[in-house]
């Protein structure tokens, strides 16, 4: 898994080549909403999209992480449908169910079932390299790959090419730094359970790296956002959890009411934990913030694993459940 997290950067730009030189054949001066269905890694990037969407995008994004999709699919209707290994029972079963609507279908996918549909029925798609062993480290592709569908369309309103550029620049500056804070970070939360807390704009990042505590770490971990959380789990804390470990991602681009509100959620806290870790995220813009900060949790989830010297590849649960549905 180190190997492919190294090669962060790499990826980056090659699915920015890919993506780039992919035409995209449709109008869109109907489309009025955006439908992206995809699990797991592939649907984390499309968490991530919708926040961008939301300060640049002139459309509503919906995220759908299951088998069904929504009744209000229509013809003006952008379908994104994400699956790196092209056979996520989930996202075909959604995919199934999209060809029955009159909406617009684009399939991002290294092969498997879903791509071999998309030629079929002559579907625009987006085709990612398919040598990556694990589709969870294919973030990069996914991510980009929807932005550019979203950027093509021009329901994005962004110089794409002049934000990835720079957060490129700023990863590589930060390399050192992001693998250095990345093991003290991981070292603090070795057998720990971590609760990680992100203002609502960076609240794919959390996700991220719960995701990736879980599959990397073999760790249980849990997220809420602020301000949601001082409305309720707040209240929660109301004794010592001497084996849970606090995470806050900080931002610059959180607004002040939500500065405040983490500080004060911080002071109310830090009383019931032994290990609160505070997470602080680099960029001008929220599209370097995300990629600065998926480059780190996922650092931090791989030396979380070295340091309990084990697998970070395995997925033994993930498997044996796959294996059992396959019999019905």
């Amino acid at each position: 898994m180190d190997k492919l997290i190294s090669k962060y950067i790499k990826q980056l730009e090659e699915a920015i080549i890919i993506s780039d030189n992919t035409k995209i054949d449709f109008h869109t001066e109907k489309i009025n909403k955006v439908f992206i269905a995809g699990m797991g890694g592939s649907g984390i990037a499309g968490q991530f999209a919708a926040e961008i969407m939301k300060l640049y995008g002139t459309v509503p994004v919906i995220i759908s992480n299951g088998y069904d999709i929504p009744y209000w699919i229509d013809n003006n209707t952008l379908a994104i449908v994400s699956s790196y290994s092209g056979n996520t029972e989930e996202t075909i079963s959604s995919f199934e169910k999209l060809l029955e609507k009159d909406c617009k279908i684009v399939v991002i996918s290294s092969g498997g079932k879903l791509l071999e549909n998309a030629l079929k029925l002559n579907l625009d798609y987006i085709k990612l390299p398919d040598d990556w062993p694990a589709p969870r480290a294919c973030f990069g592709y996914s991510f980009v790959a929807q932005l550019y569908i979203l950027f093509k369309l021009e329901l994005l309103k962004i110089d794409l090419s002049k934000e990835l550029s720079a957060s490129l620049e700023l990863l590589v500056s930060e390399q050192d730094n992001i693998r250095s804070q990345a093991k003290e970070i991981g070292i603090r939360l070795v057998d720990k359970i971590p609760l990680i807390y992100a203002g609502n704009v960076l609240s794919p990042v959390s996700t991220r790296l719960k995701q990736q505590l879980n599959e990397n770490s073999k760790t249980l971990a849990f997220t809420n956002t602020i301000p949601e959380m001082n409305h309720n789990e707040l209240v929660g804390w109301s004794k010592k959890y001497s084996n849970l470990a606090v995470v806050i991602i900080r931002s610059e681009l959180y607004s002040e009411r939500i500065n405040k509100r983490i500080d004060l959620s911080k002071e109310i806290i830090i009383k019931y934990v032994d290990t609160m870790v505070e997470i602080e995220a680099k960029g001008a813009r929220l599209l370097l913030q995300m990629l600065y900060l998926v480059n780190l949790v996922d650092w931090i989830s791989w030396y979380i694993a070295s340091s309990k010297g084990i697998d970070a590849m395995e997925i033994k649960n993930i498997d044996y459940l796959k294996s059992q549905l396959a019999k019905i």
